[in-house]
Order: structure tokens, then sequence, then C-alpha cells
């Protein structure tokens, strides 16, 4: 279940639904289930949106596998993914 929290400004319940469609939409499954939506209104009107815990956006090619998640991999493959050379 996600929660919402709103740390500054004020919204409307139309802009929350909005910003909870919007994270349902972007990460879809990935989604934690104890995620907690944080609002945060700028000086500008913008709207500010983190999420706790923050979500892992990472992804892991091994082997032409991509997956989000390195437990979901073999443990041949994760032992192969640590020997792989990081590169900057």
């Amino acid at each position: 279940m996600m929660q919402t929290e709103i740390r500054s400004g004020s919204f409307s319940d139309e802009e929350i639904r909005s910003c909870i469609l919007y994270t349902k939409k972007r990460w879809g499954v990935r989604l934690p289930k104890n995620l907690k939506l944080i609002l945060k209104r700028s000086e500008d009107g913008s709207i500010e949106v983190t999420y706790d815990p923050p979500i892992d956006r990472r992804v892991f090619r091994s082997a032409d596998y991509l997956v989000n998640n390195m437990d979901k991999l073999n443990i041949a493959k994760q032992s192969e993914q640590e020997d792989k050379c990081t590169h900057v």
C-alpha cells in the first residue's frame, strides 16, 4: 500500500492522485510494498516527488539477461557479474 506524505506546500486531491498514478505507471511492478511518496512544493510552484525507500533504478546485464535485481540470477551469473570490471 502506497502512503503519501506532504512535507511542504498544499496539494489538491487531484494533484496527489496524479503523482500516485505517475509513480505506478513509471515504476509498475518494481515498486516496494511499503513505499512512501513524499511531496514537496517548491517556491516556483513545481512539485518535487521523492520516495522512501528510494526506488532502485539499476539494471544489470549478464549474458543478455536484463534484470533489476541480482537475486533473479543464478549463482553462476551472480559470480560472473561480481568478476566484471566496472568502467567509469
